[in-house]
């Protein structure tokens, strides 16, 4: 198994979460979420995909938890396809959040069981 490729898991899985592609219901994930971090005013929308927990946000819409459950699903079949093992990471959550300067931050945010980090800011 290759630690180093925790790095494109956290990443990929994130961007593609958040991304064009993650569309439910004739309405893109992203604009939940970002209109959600909105009305937060700084405060973080998290999701939490390691450990797994049936207590997501509660402020989150049913189609973004809908989501997150498909995108729990995959998430061990990409990693296998990384050649990582899921069971290494700690924890993994996807932060998304409104900056002082009143632009959306998405930030991805990993460890491993070696206490490494993985953290990175996702850019459309």
């Amino acid at each position: 198994m290759k630690y180093k490729n925790f790095k494109p898991l956290v990443h990929h899985f994130t961007h593609s979460f958040v991304g064009g592609c993650n569309y439910l219901d004739d309405k893109f994930i992203f604009e939940d979420l970002f209109e959600l971090a909105g009305k937060r005013k700084g405060r973080k929308v998290v999701v939490q995909w390691l450990p797994y927990t049936e207590q997501q946000d509660p402020e989150l819409s049913d189609r973004v938890k809908r989501s997150i459950g498909f995108y729990l699903d995959w998430l061990p079949k990409m990693a296998s396809s990384l050649g990582v093992d899921i069971e290494k990471l700690t924890d993994y959550r996807t932060e998304v959040y409104v900056t002082l300067l009143r632009s959306i931050c998405v930030k991805a945010i990993a460890h491993d069981d070696r206490g490494n980090e993985y953290s990175y800011i996702i850019r459309n």
